[in-house]
């Protein structure tokens, strides 16, 4: 390989680094954030379309939906923060029925991680 050719593919190697790294720290959220709200959104939807109506389950849906939806940054996801409340919420659908204390019990953990 020729000195030329070697210069070249390190300047095209360093400008193409540099351009994936500002798109990952500035405009991640734009790319991936904000889409995979809306596909959470909808998947949260779909599992609670065979939980029977009540004021819980209408209830529950704005709660997540405004909890998600509320998420500004990556960093405040993590699988320690929302594993509990995914365990509990798998609980609560089993019986396909949401009840007050159910209910509650998830209201509580969803808005002890927003005051986080």
């Amino acid at each position: 390989m020729r000195k030329s050719c070697f210069i070249r593919a390190i300047i095209i190697l360093t400008i193409l680094t540099a351009v994936i790294l500002y798109l990952v720290t500035h405009k991640f959220n734009e790319v991936i954030l904000n889409p995979g709200k809306s596909l959470i959104i909808n998947r949260i939807n779909r599992d609670l379309e065979y939980v029977k109506d009540s004021p819980e389950k209408d209830s529950l849906q704005i709660l997540i939906k405004g909890y998600i939806l509320g998420i500004k940054k990556v960093d405040n996801i993590s699988d320690k923060s929302i594993g509990e409340f995914i365990d509990t919420l798998k609980v609560a659908l089993r019986d396909s029925v949401i009840d007050k204390r159910e209910y509650q019990s998830l209201y509580n953990i969803l808005k002890t991680k927003a005051e986080k």
